[in-house]
């Protein structure tokens, strides 16, 4: 009996110090794993439509990012990638915005390539509004927000600081802790995830309206974090739930024509507005 108990002692102790062990360890990578940001020399890459250029932003970094500067009343979309993919990559969703009359800046995250820095949550919020000043000192057009997954996060917090004329999110999370934690129900997130970006309580603050799309087969993030999120931000969103698409498939079911659509009635509808 001693003997059992000795043993069953010895591996509740063994237990709980691998646990804490796992732990220690999740701290320390979570970096990695919500900003594995590719690996990818932009250096000399030539894009048609795009010219690449450089955005300071107030805490000295410098971002990497690809501009098709609006005409004369034309309205700008910046385009947030999510967290494994990088501005290169976004030309094609660019082009698409471009031949329908927007001008468009992909924008790039500190740490990402070309860029200096290293992502945060609190780094990333201060690009966004680096990217959009940047558009807006060169011409003072009406600017809408187009983003995807990891991008939802820093779009939603933009929309609350600066005056943005619609926004796009694709695959959102309600927050990256409810994500995080339903990935990982046996880890107490709420006191190891340092970067949280909680778009639910920051979406009520969105006045400008707003289309929600998700992928019904998502499992990178559930479909149920976008409804969430969606019922957070109120009248002023619509949400489309896209049958049989995944996480980063949208495009092929129509999600960027749906994007541009939304985008244009309501930039024609703020037109025809009186005042």
């Amino acid at each position: 009996m001693r003997k059992a108990i000795g043993f069953a002692k010895g591996f509740l102790s063994f237990s709980i110090t691998l646990y804490l062990a796992a732990l220690v360890a999740m701290y320390f990578a979570q970096e990695r794993l919500i900003f594995p940001a590719p690996d990818v020399d932009v250096r000399g890459v030539e894009t048609e439509h795009f010219n690449p250029v450089s955005i300071p932003t107030p805490d000295g970094e410098l971002l990497y990012a690809l501009h098709h500067p609006a005409k004369r009343d034309e309205a700008t979309i910046l385009v947030f990638h999510g967290n494994g993919d990088a501005a290169i990559f976004q030309t094609a969703k660019g082009r698409r915005l471009v031949d329908q009359g927007f001008g468009v800046l992909l924008v790039e995250y500190r740490g990402y390539p070309g860029s200096t820095g290293h992502p945060t949550e609190t780094g990333l919020f201060a690009d966004g509004v680096a990217a959009y000043d940047f558009v807006h000192a060169q011409n003072k057009q009406a600017i809408g927000l187009y983003a995807h997954s990891l991008g939802t996060g820093v779009a939603v917090k933009l929309a609350t600081e600066r005056d943005v004329f619609a926004v796009v999110l694709e695959a959102p999370f309600d927050s990256l802790m409810a994500v995080a934690q339903g990935r990982f129900p046996w880890v107490p997130m709420s006191l190891l995830l340092k970067h949280r970006f909680r778009s639910d309580l920051l979406v009520t603050d969105v006045r400008s309206p707003m289309l929600i799309m998700h992928g019904s087969k998502d499992r990178a993030i559930p479909v149920h974090h976008g409804r969430q999120l969606h019922q957070r931000a109120g009248s002023k969103a619509k949400f489309l739930e896209i049958e049989n698409a995944g996480h980063n498939d949208l495009s092929k079911f129509g999600a960027t024509h749906n994007a541009i659509e939304f985008f244009k009635s309501v930039r024609d509808l703020k037109a025809t507005s009186p005042g």
